[in-house]
């Protein structure tokens, strides 16, 4: 199908000022948005530097704290490529990201899986690996 691109996902946070400094002071990520919606709602746009936007949504609701931590049923959610893996993975590690599972190499590329502090599972990727395979 041409023409379609994927620029956007949710995540649902407790509390938006809180998931904004875990996602731009531990993760990196930029706010390219910050506005209110047309809705009332406050609606907030992170960059993670290249790629789908995140999209912060606060829960409001006993459904949607039901699903902080656990919006891809307790699987990985989110899929990042990083330039620079070890750096990256260091620095993160440093501002206190969880490694849930240490860098391993696999047939796709090197590969870690961490927990942002919400619960959700991201798979960080080695951009480089598959080029100089």
């Amino acid at each position: 199908m041409s023409g379609v691109s994927l620029f956007m996902v949710t995540l649902v946070v407790p509390d938006m000022n809180e998931g904004i400094d875990h996602f731009t002071n531990d993760w990196g990520f930029e706010v390219t948005k910050d506005t209110s919606h047309s809705s009332g709602h406050r609606w907030v746009e992170l960059d993670p530097g290249a790629g789908a936007r995140l999209r912060l949504v606060e829960a409001t609701t006993d459904a949607h704290f039901a699903v902080i931590g656990k919006q891809a049923g307790g699987r990985v959610a989110f899929f990042l490529n990083l330039d620079d893996f070890d750096d990256t993975l260091g620095k993160w590690e440093r501002s206190g990201i969880e490694i849930v599972e240490p860098a391993w190499t696999a047939s796709y590329g090197r590969i870690a899986v961490l927990k942002d502090k919400f619960g959700n599972r991201w798979d960080v990727l080695d951009a480089k690996f598959g080029a100089e395979s």
